[in-house]
C-alpha cells in the first residue's frame, strides 16, 4: 500500500526521490512514437524506474562503504542518532545523497537514450512507421493526394509523433515543393519555402525512400522527383 508524506519534508523528499524516473519519462517523450498513457501506468513507470535506477547507485555506494568506510558516511550511525549524526555530517551527506540521485538519473536518461527509437509496434502510428521506424533520421520526399483533389509534394521536416492514427495533426513539408492544383492536369513548382499539410485533408500519401535502402519486403523505393502528378 503506497501512503503519502503527511509533513512537508516527506512530500520534499518524495518528489526528489521521483526524479531519475521523472527524467526517463521526459527524455524518451522527446524521439519516441507519443502515445498517451493511463495515469496509473505513467505513474507507475515513473516510480519503476526511480526504485531500478536509485537501486542500483546504493548497491554502489554500499559497495564503496564496504571498500572505503573511511570517505563515505556511516549508515548506521545516521539511522541510530538521527538528526544529531546529520547535523554534524550535513556536508559529507549532502555531496553524496546529491550525487547518488544525479547518478540515477544519469542512469534513468541513459536507458530512456537506448530505448526511445524502438517502441512497441502497438504503440506506433502509420506515419511513425513511415517516416521514422523504416528510415531513422532521413528526410524523404513526400506527396501528398489531397481530398479536393490538389497533390502537393515536398521535403518531410517535422510530423505529429502522436502514436493514435487522429485527423487533427499536421504534416509539414520544405522545399523544394511542388503542387498542382484541383482539376489541374500538371504539378509545377512553387516558390514557398515550406507548407502544413493537415491530415484531415490528406486522401493518399506518396513516400520515396533512399533507393538504396528500401525495407525488406516494403514496395520498391521511389525516386525523388518522380511523385505522382496526378492521382
Amino acid at each position: 500500500m503506497f501512503v503519502l508524506p503527511t509533513t512537508g519534508a516527506g512530500l520534499v523528499l518524495l518528489v526528489v526521490l521521483l526524479f531519475p524516473g521523472l527524467a526517463f519519462v521526459l527524455v524518451r517523450e522527446r524521439r519516441s512514437s507519443e502515445r498517451r498513457p493511463s495515469a496509473f501506468r505513467e505513474t507507475s513507470a515513473v516510480v519503476f524506474c526511480s526504485v531500478a535506477t536509485e537501486a542500483v547507485a546504493l548497491s554502489l555506494f554500499a559497495a564503496a562503504r564496504w571498500l572505503m568506510p573511511g570517505l563515505t558516511p556511516d549508515v548506521g550511525r545516521l539511522l541510530r542518532e538521527g538528526g544529531g549524526y546529520a547535523t554534524r555530517h550535513y556536508a559529507a551527506l549532502s555531496w553524496w545523497g546529491g550525487g547518488l540521485l544525479l547518478f540515477a538519473c544519469g542512469l534513468a536518461v541513459l536507458a530512456a537514450l537506448l530505448t526511445r527509437d524502438v517502441p512497441h509496434p502497438s504503440a506506433t502510428s502509420a506515419w511513425w512507421v513511415m517516416f521514422h521506424q523504416w528510415f531513422p533520421g532521413e528526410n524523404p520526399l513526400v506527396g501528398c493526394v489531397l481530398e479536393d483533389g490538389s497533390y502537393v509534394q515536398g521535403r518531410q521536416a517535422s510530423f505529429n509523433v502522436s502514436a493514435d492514427d487522429l485527423p487533427d495533426r499536421d504534416l509539414v513539408l520544405v522545399e523544394p515543393l511542388v503542387y498542382r492544383a484541383p482539376g489541374a492536369a500538371e504539378a509545377v513548382a512553387v516558390p514557398w519555402g515550406a507548407v502544413c499539410v493537415s491530415a484531415r485533408r490528406i486522401v493518399t500519401m506518396f513516400v520515396a525512400y533512399p533507393e538504396a535502402a528500401t525495407p525488406e519486403g516494403a514496395a520498391g523505393a521511389v525516386t525523388p522527383g518522380s511523385g505522382p502528378a496526378s492521382p
